[in-house]
């Protein structure tokens, strides 16, 4: 549960708020306990991220409303509400600042120098944080206006011939930052305010207070005079309808012209209306200068020519300065164009074929990875090269024998023994460093189209098989984040993998030890991880791609026995659910071994 909760938090925006708040109030939140973990993370994002908190205030103010109160611990105690918890921790953390600092302060040791910094900072920056999130609170009315003014009291001190701490005086002007023109809104609180503002003005001139912090407590001054409206614009987060329309009215653009991610704007930059036949603003709709459109003769600067049927690269003046297209031999009048092009089969003109003639060629680039270079092509047969659905289109309509076979007696000379291009994997040197993000997106296709034969493609066009054992550690973990049905499927993937010889098993066993160094952690974020880890093993082992042995020194890198026990058990009745494989004779002393670990 704090596993999902915490990745929704990581991938919270703006944007995405309303989404993905509704899966945080729908994930399962249904005890004191729960509630008060899932506080917690929702504290720690907010106090690290302090440009994020008006985003985080409202979310807590939101499942404040959404969530329901569990019974008390105590029988005359108060119901454990979302918002009691939050104001508690709030005020810990306040309240419990200046003890960490004095104990900070007291490790003077040169070899605590560097702890003491790191410390020094981490307690700075959640105590700003607090601050800050304190008055996004009260700006969503879950802190009373009291709490407000009790902790302005507290960081402006009672004595005020002694300064206060530097780090009570910034806590002090971010916190009227936030919430100075909300209380200022209150009549019953000016008068108050004046006498904190009265305390400030003397801070300002205080010789004894750091220049930084005298010119941070001016600024707060100034604010106020200026009615709370701030010279510099106030740095927080912004969806990207928000970054387009600033870059739009800096750039002095007509509006919605940047906007192009979904199409829309389109019309406005290239000057047609967004209602044309075309679909083009749509998603997936024609664009100006694609194969197909009528009409569109006119070529931009680095663009192939175009004919008058909007067929690209098939112009008599491309034809003669591309090596990569000759000319067919002449046909009759009656056939249609006399001169057209035949294309050779290679990777850079299959990008030139207009849309639907992807039947040229065999061996087209693999889907599942984004970026990757494509696989060598090969050669189908002697007609290589030929589409008959062109050939159709460039004669008017109409089919020739002739033609047609004529064509095919040239290309049967000119391409009846292609050599293929074949690309050897790197092993050394540094791996590129997009390889991650490629493999990961490898196996998310994977798990939607469970496609065995693409996969493997893909991960030979990683084309780095040091990089393998990693790939194997990546797509574990994917599965036990997931669900018990990804583990059968990347069991299936690795099994299959190994079987063809695109994996060994010195590359599935280092891949497992991977995960077995880091496992105590990983069963921290995943409950079911040892249940998971152990029925892959177990898969491996009837394929034969690992043994017991390796499941034996797994258990020895994890510390808990009852993890232990559940990897050994899950493992053990996957193997032996499969009849053929037969007795554990094989296994005798590795099995003995682990049965050791556990007892």
């Amino acid at each position: 549960m704090f596993h999902q909760a915490r990745g929704i938090l990581n991938k919270l925006t703006p944007e995405k708020f309303a989404v993905l708040k509704d899966q945080l109030i729908n994930s399962g939140i249904d005890s004191a306990d729960i509630l008060q973990g899932v506080m917690h993370l929702i504290f720690d994002k907010a106090v690290l991220e302090p440009t994020f908190c008006p985003m985080y205030s409202e979310l807590c103010h939101d499942l404040n409303t959404a969530l329901p109160q569990f019974p008390p611990e105590e029988p005359d105690g108060k119901p454990i509400a979302f918002r009691r918890i939050l104001l508690n921790t709030c005020q810990e953390a306040f309240e419990g600042a200046d003890n960490l600092r004095a104990e900070i302060r007291q490790m003077t040791a040169p070899e605590q120098e560097s702890e003491r910094r790191d410390k020094e900072k981490m307690v700075k920056l959640r105590t700003l944080g607090n601050i800050r999130l304190i008055g996004e609170l009260f700006k969503q009315k879950m802190v009373p206006e009291k709490i407000v003014h009790h902790c302005i009291q507290h960081l402006l001190g009672q004595d005020l011939k002694s300064p206060p701490a530097e780090e009570n005086v910034e806590a002090l002007c971010h916190l009227f930052n936030t919430v100075g023109k909300q209380l200022e809104e209150n009549p019953k609180s000016r008068s108050i305010i004046d006498s904190y503002f009265s305390s400030m003005k003397q801070l300002a001139n205080n010789q004894r207070l750091a220049s930084r912090m005298r010119f941070m407590v001016r600024d707060v001054i100034e604010l106020r005079a200026n009615k709370w409206i701030p010279r510099r614009e106030e740095i927080k987060a912004k969806t990207i309808n928000e970054i387009h329309s600033e870059a739009e009215q800096k750039l002095g653009l007509r509006p919605g012209s940047t906007n192009m991610r979904n199409g829309r704007g389109a019309s406005n930059v290239m000057g047609m209306g967004a209602g044309n036949s075309f679909g083009i603003g749509r998603p997936g709709g024609l664009m100006p200068g694609m194969p197909g459109m009528p009409g569109m003769v006119r070529k931009m600067p680095g663009m192939p020519a175009m004919d008058s049927d909007g067929l690209e690269g098939l112009s008599g003046r491309l034809v003669n300065k591309n090596e990569n297209l000759v000319p067919s031999p002449a046909l009759p009048p009656s056939q249609g164009r006399s001169q057209a092009p035949v294309l050779k089969p290679s990777v850079g003109n299959a990008r030139l074929l207009p849309q639907g003639t992807g039947g040229f060629f065999t061996g087209k680039p693999s889907a599942l990875l984004q970026n990757s270079t494509a696989r060598p092509l090969t050669a189908s047969g002697p007609n290589v090269g030929v589409a008959e659905p062109l050939i159709q289109g460039l004669s008017g309509g109409s089919k020739s024998t002739v033609g047609i076979s004529k064509v095919q007696e040239f290309e049967k000379d000119r391409f009846s023994a292609p050599t293929p291009v074949m690309e050897k994997p790197l092993s050394s040197g540094k791996p590129p460093a997009d390889l991650d993000k490629k493999s990961k997106s490898l196996l998310e296709e994977y798990f939607s189209v469970r496609d065995c034969e693409e996969a493997k493609l893909c991960v030979q066009e990683l084309k780095w098989p040091d990089y393998y054992p990693t790939f194997v550690q990546q797509a574990i973990l994917l599965a036990m984040e997931n669900s018990e049905r990804h583990i059968e499927l990347v069991g299936k993937l690795l099994e299959f993998l190994y079987s063809e010889k695109t994996l060994s098993d010195k590359d599935i066993e280092a891949g497992l030890m991977f995960i077995a160094n880091e496992f105590d952690d990983t069963a921290i974020d995943i409950p079911l991880a040892p249940k998971f880890l152990g029925e892959l093993v177990g898969m491996l082992c009837l394929a034969g791609a690992t043994d017991f042995r390796v499941l034996k020194d797994i258990m020895v890198k994890v510390d808990n026995k009852s993890r232990q026990r559940a990897i050994f058990d899950s493992a053990l009745r996957i193997y032996k659910s499969r009849p053929s494989t037969g007795a554990l004779g094989a296994h005798g002393d590795d099995l003995i071994e682990c049965e050791k670990l556990i007892s």
